[in-house]
């Protein structure tokens, strides 16, 4: 019985290594992030300030922290550590929005210079990364990226069901 298990924890094991989205998708996640973050480092910037400046500054008025993180599947914490230092540089302020509790993300004059420097540094870099990948790839890897997101969004507000083909899982206190 206890070799059967293990067999079996074993074989999902292997199954997990090959065949699981959440590991797989963090494994691509963390090496596409080296590479943009490399690449914007010299202008002291991570690539998620530069999502948040390009997320910005595409909204005609200030943007409610609220949807800046919702848009780009940030917890807020996040969102405000990587904040804080593009309004300590001047690049963003934090204003009060409509509501007393409200914050919103409005862009100053200094990012003007910012983006212009960045934006072709993410163009050489994602061209170089396309280039790389090879474009039919890209295109379909890009095409299925777009489906991720609503997908997980649908699932997460679904009620859950059990895991088929799974044993239920035994609490191990006492």
């Amino acid at each position: 019985m206890v070799s059967a298990q293990l067999d079996r924890v074993s074989k999902l094991s292997a199954r997990v290594g090959v065949e699981c989205a959440g590991g797989g998708l963090r494994r691509a996640s963390r090496a596409v992030s080296r590479f943009y973050e490399a690449a914007f480092a010299p202008l002291d910037l991570t690539a998620t300030q530069f999502s948040i400046l390009v997320a910005v500054n595409l909204g005609d008025r200030p943007i409610p922290l609220s949807r800046l993180a919702d848009a780009l599947v940030l917890d807020r914490t996040s969102l405000y550590r990587a904040l804080k230092p593009l309004v300590r540089r001047r690049h963003l302020r934090v204003l009060p929005g409509r509501t007393g509790r409200e914050r919103t993300a409005a862009l100053t004059e200094t990012r003007r210079q910012l983006l212009e420097e960045a934006l072709p540094v993410w163009e050489q870099t994602q061209g170089r990364f396309v280039d790389a990948l090879g474009p039919q790839a890209w295109a379909a890897l890009s095409s299925g990226l777009e489906h991720v997101v609503p997908t997980l969004q649908t699932l997460e507000s679904s009620p859950r069901r059990p895991a088929s083909g799974l044993p239920p899982r035994r609490n191990a206190g006492p």
